[in-house]
C-alpha cells in the first residue's frame, strides 16, 4: 500500500499542489523555475546587443526597434538611477542599462494604488540595495510593466512581485559596461 502511495497518489498531490499556486495571477504565469523557461521573456542577441555599442551625437535620436528599447545606439550620459514620474528619453535609459541597470515601466492607467506603491517599494529597495534601477511611466506599453535590461524584455499583465524579483536577480549587472564604469549614478 505504501508503494502504491508514493508510485500513484504522492505525484498526484504534487501536481494538484503546484497548480493551485498561482503568483502571478490570469495574466502572468508563476516561474517556480528558470526565468529563461517564461513563455512572453524576449531575448536579443543581435548586433544591438554586442559590446561595440553607437553614442549619439549632440541632439540626436535613437530610431529603435522597439520600445521601450532593449539595447541600441544611446546617449553619451546615462539617465541616474531613480523613480521617475515622467518618461525620461529612452537614449539616456539605454546607457544605464548598458551598465547594467533595469528599467521597470509601467502603464499608469493599468496600475491601481496599492500595486503601483508596491513597484515602487521594489524598485526603492533595489536602489537602497545599490541596485541601478530606472523606475518610469510610459503610456506606449501593450502590457502594465515591462521589465527591461541590456537585451532582454518581460511583460507583465500585472504586478507579480516573484518575476520581478527572478528579473532582477537574473539580468541586474549582466550588459556589456560593468556597474562600477559609472554608467547609472544613483538621483537621491
Amino acid at each position: 500500500m505504501k508503494l502504491f502511495f508514493t508510485a500513484l497518489v504522492a505525484p498526484l498531490l504534487l501536481a494538484m499542489g503546484l497548480s493551485a499556486c498561482g503568483g502571478g495571477g490570469s495574466g502572468d504565469i508563476a516561474v517556480t523555475g528558470d526565468i529563461y523557461d517564461h513563455p512572453k521573456l524576449e531575448l536579443y542577441d543581435n548586433e544591438h546587443t554586442t559590446a561595440e555599442q553607437v553614442h549619439l551625437v549632440g541632439n540626436q535620436t535613437a530610431d529603435y526597434t522597439v520600445l521601450p528599447p532593449y539595447g541600441e545606439e544611446h546617449s553619451p550620459r546615462p539617465l541616474a538611477c531613480g523613480i521617475y514620474s515622467a518618461t525620461p528619453t529612452f537614449e539616456m535609459v539605454v546607457h544605464a542599462m548598458e551598465h547594467g541597470a533595469v528599467a521597470v515601466w509601467y502603464t499608469p492607467a493599468s496600475l491601481d494604488r496599492d500595486d503601483l506603491d508596491t513597484l515602487t517599494e521594489i524598485s526603492a529597495d533595489h536602489l537602497n540595495g545599490n541596485d541601478y534601477v530606472i523606475q518610469a511611466p510610459y503610456g506606449g506599453l501593450d502590457s502594465a510593466i515591462m521589465l527591461v535590461a541590456w537585451g532582454v524584455r518581460l511583460p507583465l499583465e500585472e504586478l507579480n512581485v516573484d518575476l520581478i524579483e527572478q528579473f532582477f536577480d537574473e539580468f541586474h549587472d549582466e550588459a556589456p559596461e560593468p556597474l562600477a564604469a559609472g554608467g547609472c549614478a544613483t538621483a537621491r
